[in-house]
Formats: C-alpha cells, structure tokens, sequence
C-alpha cells in the first residue's frame, strides 16, 4: 500500500464538491477557489495518477473503475433527476445553476430572482402582499449594509420593471410597513434605498441568510424565468452554461466513484448502496445552507434523490468490481477492515 499516493490522489478529490459547498454555503467565489483550490487539486491528482500508471501501482486501477463507474453513476442519476425536474421535483435545474455559478454570475441570478419575487408581491391582493412583505423588510433591516443594500437594489430594479399601475401599489404597501418598523430597522433601509440610487449598488458575493424562506414551488417559478434572463444579461449563451455546469457536475459524480473504489476496492453491492445512501444523505444536509432562500418541502422533497443515488449506486458498485485485483490498494483492505 502506497500511502502518500493515496492520500495525494484520494485528497485532490475533495476540491469539486469542496468548491461548490465553499461558494454556496460560506459565500467564498468559486472563481476564485478554482485557482487556489482547484488547479494545484486537478495537478496532484494528474500527477499522482500519471506515477501511479507509469510504476503499475494497484491504485492506478482504483482510480481508473471508480472514474468510469462515477462518470456512468452520473449518468444514472441524471435520467431520474431530469424526470424529477420535469415534474417539479426540484428547485432548478442544478447543473445550470453550477454553470452560472463557475462564470461568476451568482450575484446576478440571485438579483434576477429578487426582481421576480417583486413581480409575484405585485400580483398578489393587498393583505398577502402585506403579510409577505413586513418580515421580510423586518428582515432586510438587519442584514449588514453591503448586502443590505444589494437587496434593496434588486428590489428597486424589480419595481423598475413593473407597469405603472402594479409598482404604485408595491411601493404603497412597502411605505406602509416602513412606517410600522422601528426607527432604527426603517432608517437602515431608508438609508439602503438611498445608497441603493446613488452609487448603484454594486453586486455582493453573499446570500442573504435569514430572508423569510420562499416555498421550492414559487422558487422554481422564480428560477425558470431568472436563469434565462441571467444569461441574456451576461452575454454568454444557454449552451456555454450548461457545458461548464454538466462539466463540473460530472467531476463531482466521478469523485464519489473514485472515493468508493479508493476507500472500499471492489467493495459489494449492499456497501454500493450504502454509498449511495450516504452520498443522499449528505446532500439532504447540505443544501439548505447552500440555498437559504428556499422552504424544501421535506415531507416528499427527498424522495426522488434518494431514488437518483440509488441509482447512482449502480453502475459504482458494478464496475468496482473490475478493480479487485487492486482491493489490497484500498482504504479498508490496507487497515484489515
């Protein structure tokens, strides 16, 4: 057992998921940590699967059945997640999200989403929209002015767009509740709207934690329309974003079928579901940080990607077991597990 190579190989593959949680969950650019993370992770592990091939080290062959296995496990997963997108089944099409994401565009999606939840205020009678806007404008005041301000803004840009009749009626119930709020809480965003008109608010790379939660259903409504529209803004076209989205998003399925070959060798078909089953779950654990804006309806949200990595499972548990001749290479054969 060569352990510095495996350890080399087995940590580099933390940096596509690493990236993605980083950039969602603690607001750090992923543009950013795909140069200081990302790069120097993608050359250990070339470099260190390149030695591994050319000395006929075992692992070469842990790491070659878990990438085709985690590639196709990818693919599995796929044909049940897009049928749940179809259906409403999740908030977005998350490889999209994963592309805007890599441009450095999140900032500009999220914008988008404001200006479109601005648009459903001004639909709804005059008692929901109030019942929906006091907590949040309760809320916006205490956001620290950078990114209290950027709401304001995307507020402000939702309201620009609105037919004349609509926006007064916004800004009706919005000078209302303001005058309701405490003097601090009111002057804080009074200032922000202020900020907001006169230097133009430049963007912020930070979710607005602590925003009322919006239902995954209104959110998906919000999505559909933003994802598009964040894309015209930016020039790029739909094709650019779902290829690096799909890119990054294939990575990431192929370093969870590496790190179940790395870890259990060839393994077997309960310990492959299990993985599947662990993959899920902390899936399930991490997305609400990662999307603190949405309400997840948990009495049936996690049922169709428990599905998605059952399925997942397969093909990794499958083609694990062409790499049973490198099984001493692993994680739990080399500690007599």
């Amino acid at each position: 057992m060569n352990w510095p190579l495996w350890i080399v190989i087995f940590v580099s593959l933390g940096a596509p998921v690493g990236i993605l949680i980083a950039d969602r969950a603690l607001d750090i650019p992923a543009r950013t940590l795909f140069k200081v993370w990302g790069i120097p992770s993608l050359i250990l592990f070339l470099g260190g699967t390149f030695y591994a091939l050319i000395t006929r080290d075992p692992i070469f062959q842990l790491v070659l059945w878990g990438f085709v296995g985690g590639v196709l496990a990818t693919v599995a997963l796929d044909i049940v997640r897009l049928i749940g997108v179809r259906l409403g089944a999740f908030p977005a099409d998350m490889p999209m999200i994963f592309g805007l994401i890599s441009m450095g565009l999140a900032p500009a999606l999220q914008r988008n989403v404001m200006a479109q939840m601005v648009a459903h205020l001004s639909d709804l009678p005059e008692e929901r929209r109030r019942m929906m806007m006091g907590p949040r404008l309760q809320a916006i005041a205490r956001l620290r002015e950078p990114l209290r301000v950027a709401v304001v803004a995307s507020m402000q840009r939702g309201l620009g767009r609105l037919p004349e009749r609509k926006r007064q009626a916004v800004m009706g119930t919005q000078m209302e509740l303001l005058s309701k709020l405490p003097g601090e809480e009111r002057r804080a965003i009074m200032t922000a709207m202020d900020k907001a008109m006169s230097d133009g608010a430049p963007p912020v790379y930070a979710q607005p934690r602590g925003l009322p939660k919006i239902p995954m259903t209104l959110a998906r409504r919000f999505m559909d329309r933003a994802i598009p529209e964040t894309i015209k803004e930016a020039g790029v076209s739909h094709g650019q974003v779902a290829l690096r989205g799909y890119l990054w998003h294939f990575i990431i399925g192929s370093t969870f079928g590496m790190a179940y070959t790395l870890l259990f060798g060839p393994g077997s078909w309960p310990l492959a579901f299990a993985w599947g089953v662990f993959v899920w779950a902390a899936m399930m654990i991490a997305m609400p940080p990662m999307m603190p804006m949405i309400q997840f309806p948990w009495a049936w949200f996690p049922i169709v990607p428990l599905i998605a990595h059952l399925a997942m499972a397969v093909p990794i548990g499958y083609f694990a077991q062409f790499a049973s001749s490198a099984a001493g290479s692993s994680l739990v054969q080399a500690l007599g597990l």
